[in-house]
């Protein structure tokens, strides 16, 4: 809930001061009235008010006069409808399409793996915006934040490892061009997803996620692909890519590498899973929240509901009319006097 006019809350202390302080000195000047009409020894003409009315007839006052300064901040409650979903979560995948994707420890590969679970992900997907970044050794925008998701499981599916040019695994070229794209376009909200598998040859994401996070608040989550056992890498010659050394290069899924990228980067890690749960886990602790945090930030989300303090406000009165204060007396003995003659 927010106020759309929330000056009137910061004056109701002001507003309960001031009333209490009126209710006072007119209680102080009717008693120093009543004195000066009866004389000082005056309970014989006590008019037998209740002090439990009257101290109820102070409460319902100040309630009412609360429930007015509350209803003219105009209170406004957020109502996550149709319209709302509509304004769903941006955020940008980084897809890692460096050979290294194309080892077979997850079948039938990691790539093709990963590319599945987001085909999936963007079938199910309803109004979030969504951008796609690849990267090898360098990283290229495929598509920018869009809500056409089946436009985007079109461009997915004619990415290919194989027809990559720039060698390489750097996760800091995702991290760059994601950046610059949060920046160009002056988006408020920057959340960056790199699926990978935590190879990163230059060695530079670390620093930078920290230094985007902190300069640019971006914020970085990344699912891991792959195992730890690892697997050789597929050649395009046939057979597998070989080292210096003439051994077969064999590239492992690095955890720590991920999850150090994304606590720098203010994210969360996550595993793919062999049904792509990881995604999904990521999507109701991340992205949902994202969506509605995106949501409340647009007033027309927001309904009037100002009619609750107004209606605490109108019965209050209502109830100090049926209180009546100065209008019930007390019953009382009749002074001496008076019983003697009767």
């Amino acid at each position: 809930m927010k106020f759309a006019a929330p000056l009137f809350l910061y004056a109701l202390p002001v507003v309960w001061l001031t009333l209490g302080v009126g209710l006072w000195l007119a209680r102080k000047r009717r008693r120093a009235l009543f004195q000066q009409f009866a004389g000082p020894e005056s309970k014989w003409s006590d008019a037998g008010f209740s002090n439990k009315r009257k101290l109820w007839d102070a409460v319902l006052t100040f309630l009412a006069f609360t429930g007015l300064m509350v209803a003219l901040a105009r209170p406004l409650y957020f109502q996550f409808d149709e319209r709302s979903e509509l304004n769903g979560a941006p955020y940008l995948i980084a897809l890692d399409a460096s050979r290294s994707m194309l080892a077979a420890d997850v079948r039938p590969t990691r790539y093709s793996a990963a590319t599945n679970v987001l085909d999936r992900f963007f079938a199910e997907t309803k109004g979030d915006r969504i951008g796609i970044v690849t990267f090898a050794g360098v990283g290229y925008l495929n598509a920018p934040l869009t809500f056409d998701t089946s436009a985007l499981r079109t461009i997915l599916s004619y990415i290919n490892p194989l027809t990559l040019t720039d060698p390489g695994s750097s996760i800091s070229a995702a991290l760059e061009r994601a950046a610059r794209f949060f920046t160009s376009n002056n988006l408020p909200q920057r959340t960056l997803i790199v699926i990978s598998d935590g190879e990163d040859l230059d060695g530079k994401a670390l620093t930078l996620a920290r230094k985007l996070h902190r300069d640019h608040s971006m914020t970085v989550h990344t699912i891991g692909v792959g195992t730890a056992a690892g697997a050789r890498i597929p050649s395009q010659r046939g057979g597998a890519v070989m080292n210096a050394t003439g051994f077969a290069v064999v590239t492992k899924l690095d955890e720590n590498n991920l999850r150090r990228i994304a606590n720098a980067a203010g994210g969360r890690y996550y595993r793919l899973g062999a049904d792509g749960e990881g995604l999904r886990q990521l999507r109701e602790e991340v992205l949902r929240p994202l969506a509605e945090k995106a949501a409340r930030s647009e007033s027309e989300n927001y309904r009037e509901g100002f009619f609750v303090p107004l209606a605490l406000a109108i019965g209050a009165l209502l109830a100090r009319l049926f209180v009546g204060a100065e209008r019930v007396v007390r019953r009382r003995p009749l002074p001496g006097i008076l019983q003697e003659n009767k």
